[in-house]
């Protein structure tokens, strides 16, 4: 047994890290320099480089470490599945993780991709996350020549919530795309059942945003709402067509046919700015005076009639 796991950590840590001849692209840099796998149990097949391994499964690369209680994979084909409960905790190519799930799959070719199933929790860089299936490809904080190097595609599904404690905000969504960089997500298009809880104001309310579709650009500061876009703040309600979200500024600007509590506020467009960091001032409507309800039509008092004496 122990000539097994020694001969499996051996071919793993070539394949991994110390390169296989004529495997070409995948010696490219910034790929793990060193990786090992340990288990109580291993079969491994030298001709296919298949290998199951059972029993406190752990993987460590390049400051990633993965335990789960079953694992197999191949080491010519650079990939690990772990397909029972997994933590994983550590640097995935620069950006720190922190994740619970049912399953995980690592590929430590060109490009590096991790995927992650089955109830995922956890965090990545700067975002919390509760959703069904997380996937990231790329070098996430590793800075290369090309820009795309210095980035991670995300793919989240089912996402139940999602916090950014970058922008201080909350999200949800069926589907949900975007880009890291060094752990801060720069871009995002969610789709279907969109919520985003934004920011409190100093009152400690915080609006609450509902659409089918939503974008986000670091670049522009803002998160676009469309499809039946409804935002609501302590009893305060907004409806329209399309709507905008500044998280640094707490602002709201609908666009589109917008409709308010109080009714129908604009015709086929109209574009209003509506700031939920404040509560609006009301200003009562005083009581009508005696004087005034006797006044006329014209707005004239109405001389009273007299009355002529008989003698």
């Amino acid at each position: 047994m122990r000539r097994a796991v020694f001969l499996l950590l051996t071919i793993l840590l070539i394949a991994l890290g110390g390169g296989i001849p004529g495997a070409g692209a995948l010696d490219a840099e910034n790929l793990p320099d060193k990786a090992s796998l340990s288990a109580n149990r291993m079969r491994f097949d030298s001709k296919t480089g298949d290998f199951i391994a059972a029993g406190n499964v752990v993987i460590r690369a390049d400051g990633l470490a993965v335990v789960s209680p079953r694992g197999t994979g191949n080491t010519l084909r650079r990939e690990v599945l772990f397909d029972e409960g997994v933590t994983a905790s550590g640097d995935w190519q620069g950006d720190r993780i922190d994740l619970q799930a049912g399953s995980m799959e690592l590929f430590f070719g060109e490009p590096p991709s991790c995927k992650v199933a089955k109830g995922v929790r956890g965090g990545v860089g700067e975002i919390v996350l509760d959703a069904e299936r997380l996937t990231l490809i790329g070098r996430g904080g590793l800075s290369g020549a090309d820009e795309g190097d210095g980035r991670t595609k995300v793919w989240m599904t089912n996402v139940r919530r999602v916090e950014d404690r970058s922008m201080g905000i909350a999200f949800g969504a069926d589907s949900v795309e975007g880009m890291l960089r060094e752990g801060v997500l720069v871009s995002m298009t969610a789709k279907s059942k969109v919520w985003i809880e934004g920011r409190p104001n100093r009152s400690g309310d915080a609006v609450s945003l509902r659409g089918d579709r939503a974008v986000y650009s670091e670049e522009r500061g803002s998160v676009v709402l469309s499809g039946n876009v409804r935002a609501v703040q302590r009893g305060r309600t907004l409806t329209s067509d399309s709507l905008v979200y500044f998280p640094d500024q707490n602002r709201v600007e609908a666009l589109g046919g917008m409709v308010s509590r109080s009714g129908t506020a604009s015709a086929d467009r109209a574009t209003i700015t509506i700031d939920l960091s404040k509560e609006p001032k009301r200003t009562p409507t005083p009581a009508a005076s005696p004087d005034e309800a006797k006044k006329g039509k014209g707005g004239k008092k109405t001389a009273p009639v007299k009355k002529s004496r008989k003698r």
